[in-house]
């Protein structure tokens, strides 16, 4: 992947595929079933948590230019260190989308598929990355640059077009369930920036190293917009008891809106926008996935693995009992590994980093200058 430079906006879109695939299928429920009525001022909380993450970043990545965790990992620990936490970050990255895969299969099969089977459906959704995949990095890219600002627009015009079914009166009490559940309970809500873990990998990317803090600081605004979009429509919408509950939020609000008498069933374009949107998101998966590998292995031919992880993909997928399991672990097990696993420990891996290589410049001056 790295042979491939990309610039401002194909990078922006990498990040944003992961947060709009998400936002579609659990994130606003997942944050108005802990805040309820105080949604929306938990949303601004973690957005300006996020944009200090981002701004840690950005000063903990300025002397590891062109490097990426793994490659910073190696210089940190050690080679053995660097195959270990390559490993690590692709099992995260199946196990997440491994689960953005079965509630997808499962709420297709809710909404339109009810007599097909969860395997098959699982299937033909890894099988369409497969071949978006194996027409190389550069397509994939490229898919992304159309897909990402698509649903974007669309995403904004289902807002314009809902407003008129808001009521304003569901946002009170503002305060929801107290402040301590805002600002103390609610800061684990920081998981739905997930996006961050792919500014670990995009350094060596870039065509222009220093677009790394434009993109960074960017992502999280735009990010930000949208799940606040999100979160203030099904709150304004529906029932607390409803949105909170619903398989798929936003597609919940596609079936209330009807445009004259000529379109009437604007759910079934939404689903098909949804559907791109996910294979694209897997394309991307898989792609970091392959150069993780070809990193931490030295493999010539990585595209040769691409349908073995579409495999295990596909087994870890089934392993999940139901739809309840998915979501119990999306919304509750998965943000605190994201916590534990990217925030502290890598972070901590980069302090680390930059605390080496501090006392490695001062070494080589002191020695320098006897």
């Amino acid at each position: 992947m790295e042979s491939h430079k990309i610039g401002f906006g194909e990078a922006l879109c990498i990040i944003l595929i992961v947060i709009l695939s998400h936002l579609i299928l659990i994130l606003p429920k997942a944050i108005l079933e802990s805040q309820g009525s105080s949604s929306i001022i938990n949303v601004f909380y973690i957005t300006i948590l996020a944009f200090i993450l981002i701004f840690i970043l950005n000063k903990l990545y300025k002397n590891f230019k062109g490097k990426d965790i793994i490659d910073i990992s190696e210089f940190t620990f050690g080679k053995t260190f660097k195959i270990i936490l390559g490993i690590v970050f692709i099992f995260y990255f199946l196990f997440v989308a491994s689960l953005l895969v079965r509630n997808t299969s499962e709420s297709l099969k809710t909404m339109y598929f009810q007599n097909t089977p969860i395997p098959y459906l699982v299937f033909f959704l890894l099988l369409g990355a497969g071949i978006i995949n194996k027409l190389g990095t550069k397509t994939v890219i490229k898919c992304n640059l159309i897909i990402v600002p698509s649903i974007v627009v669309i995403l904004i015009a289902l807002f314009i077009v809902s407003a008129n079914n808001f009521v304003p009166e569901r946002i009170f009490p503002i305060f929801g369930y107290g402040a301590k559940n805002i600002f103390i309970n609610g800061t684990a809500n920081i998981y739905a920036f997930s996006n961050i873990v792919f500014l670990l990998f995009i350094m060596p990317l870039l065509k222009d190293f220093n677009h790394f803090n434009k993109i960074g600081y960017s992502s999280i605004a735009i990010s930000g917009i949208f799940i606040l979009l999100a979160t203030i429509a099904l709150l304004l919408m529906f029932p607390l008891e409803i949105s909170s509950g619903s398989n798929v939020p936003i597609y919940m609000q596609t079936r209330e809106i009807t445009l004259g008498d000529f379109i009437q069933r604007t759910d079934a374009f939404f689903v098909i926008i949804w559907i791109l949107t996910i294979l694209s998101y897997l394309s991307i998966i898989l792609t970091f996935i392959l150069s993780i590998f070809k990193k931490i292995t030295n493999i010539q031919n990585k595209s040769a693995l691409t349908y073995c992880f579409l495999a295990i993909l596909f087994g870890i997928s089934l392993l999940y009992s139901n739809i309840l399991q998915v979501r119990y672990i999306q919304s509750t097990i998965y943000k605190y590994i994201f916590i534990i696993f990217v925030l502290a420990i890598c972070f901590g891996i980069l302090i680390i980093a930059n605390i080496k290589n501090v006392l490695k410049n001062k070494s080589e001056r002191i020695n320098h200058s006897e």
